[in-house]
């Protein structure tokens, strides 16, 4: 008797097993229920698809749907690309890219998902690809028919087919709502917030940084749509260093949102004040249809001049040790250097004497002197200088010399200074000829000499040029 009730008892539980089984996990449509069947129906290990006759007249299947005719810009539209075959995919479709100018595409988590349908009385499975679509500017938007490369397998032979499909085109048109429409640039989002972070201190000396920080918050939409958030700095007082804007995404449940925070720092070029300004931004609150304003207010600086730095008394006694060093280094050196310097002053100093242009100088002294004797000396010491010249040459100077003499030596001597005078010229004179006739022999100097004794005196090659000894 107790044998006979625990042998119910498990035959009632397994019972109840299998129903829960069949309850979660069926048969699925359109296969055999056993393996007898199996073996009846099709090829040993080669999957019957469902519906293989009715199947075999429908072809690949792709439609494009768009989930609305007009939206707002930033806001997104959904794009659903759906793809059935008659059998099955061994891979998956290759989608087309949509690229348009002033839309930005985006693929959720999940995109792709897999569907089946029944038409004509067919199974058909595929999958659907859904993309959300932001429109960043007003207008129409049309995204054109393009190929989508598909395989599946054969209804008939199981054999991949590979193919490819036309994308059906599609259009939508994005708009600005009437109360935005004065927004440059039109920033339509659920939420929009400002903040600011502002780091270091306000009273600033010449040198000194001060860093500010703006973030701004979008929800609702891509932050591609937030403008620029800080402006160009124009006070003298201060230089801006900006750093890149840096731009996050997130994507929550479907909602796009992000952030834009821009850095700068300034640096304090000048005493006085500065101010960093407010920054203000209008936006359109999509869900109350209004326009907002989002604000961070603006910062006063108080900028000192710089204090002077304190005295490096360690530079300054190198510097100092620096320059005692060089100079006691020049002076041994000039020490060393003196007899040398000396001799080569005396050697140049001998070799102007000996020109002609020294001797003349010293003739032309003697004579402004009125000094007969030393003109007589410096005369002489001229002529070594005037080979060239003839005895004829000379009866000028002689003449004055002679008048000179004779005011000076007679019986009532005189001082005439016209008798000085002409002679100062007729030296100038002389002087003057003695150049052109050296200038008329060197241009012979190939010719024969014709006193190999004659001293002739070299003229320097410039328009004021003075004969000196060679």
């Amino acid at each position: 008797m107790k044998r006979t009730l625990l042998t119910a008892v498990f035959l009632s539980l397994l019972s109840t097993a299998s129903q829960a089984q069949n309850t979660l996990y069926p048969t699925p449509r359109n296969e055999p229920k056993s393996p007898e069947a199996v073996k009846e129906t099709q090829p040993e290990n080669t999957p019957a698809p469902p519906n293989v006759a009715e199947a075999d007249n429908i072809a690949p299947i792709v439609e494009t749907e768009l989930s609305e005719a007009e939206v707002i810009v930033g806001q997104p539209i959904r794009l659903q690309i759906k793809v059935l075959v008659p059998t099955y995919m061994p891979q998956p479709p290759i989608y087309p890219t949509i690229e348009l100018p002033d839309l930005m595409v985006r693929l959720p988590d999940r995109a792709t998902t897999p569907t089946s349908e029944r038409r004509d009385g067919a199974s058909l499975s595929g999958t659907i690809r859904t993309y959300r679509l932001y429109p960043l500017a007003a207008g129409v938007f049309e995204i054109p028919e393009q190929v989508l490369n598909l395989t599946y397998a054969d209804p008939d032979t199981n054999a991949p087919i590979t193919t490819e499909i036309a994308m059906p085109a599609q259009s939508f048109t994005a708009t600005v709502p009437a109360a935005a429409q004065d927004l440059d640039p039109p920033v339509i989002a659920a939420g929009f917030t400002l903040e600011q972070d502002i780091q270091g201190e306000t009273d600033l000396g010449v040198g000194d940084a001060i860093t500010r920080v703006v973030t701004a918050r979008i929800d609702g939409t891509t932050p591609v749509l937030i403008p620029p958030l800080v402006m160009a700095n124009e006070n003298p007082a201060l230089r801006a260093y900006p750093k890149e804007p840096r731009v996050t995404s997130t994507e929550e449940r479907g909602v796009l949102s992000g952030t834009r925070s821009e850095t700068v720092t300034y640096l304090v070029q000048s005493d006085g004040t500065a101010e960093l300004p407010e920054i203000k931004i209008e936006w359109y609150d999509t869900e109350t249809q209004t326009v907002q304003t989002a604000s961070v207010d603006g910062v006063s600086l108080t900028l000192a001049p710089a204090p002077p730095p304190p005295p490096d008394y360690g530079k300054f006694a190198l510097r100092s040790g620096f320059v005692l060093i060089v100079l006691g280094l020049f002076g041994l050196l000039l020490r060393r250097m003196a007899p040398r310097l000396t001799a080569a002053r005396n050697r140049v100093r001998a070799r102007l004497q000996a020109t002609e242009t020294a001797a003349a100088r010293s003739v032309r002294r003697a004579i402004a002197d009125q000094d007969l004797n030393a003109t007589y000396a410096a005369l002489e010491t001229w002529s070594a200088h005037a080979a060239v010249l003839d005895t004829s040459d000379w009866i000028e100077v002689r003449n004055a010399l002679i008048t000179i003499g004779s005011d000076t030596y007679s019986d009532s001597p005189t001082r005439s200074n016209t008798s000085w005078r002409i002679l100062a010229q007729n030296f100038d004179e002389l002087r003057k000829i003695n150049r052109n006739k050296y200038l008329a022999l060197k241009n012979q100097e190939n010719l024969p000499k014709l006193n190999s004794n004659l001293h002739i005196p070299i003229y320097l090659n410039t328009s004021t040029a003075e004969p000196v000894e060679r």
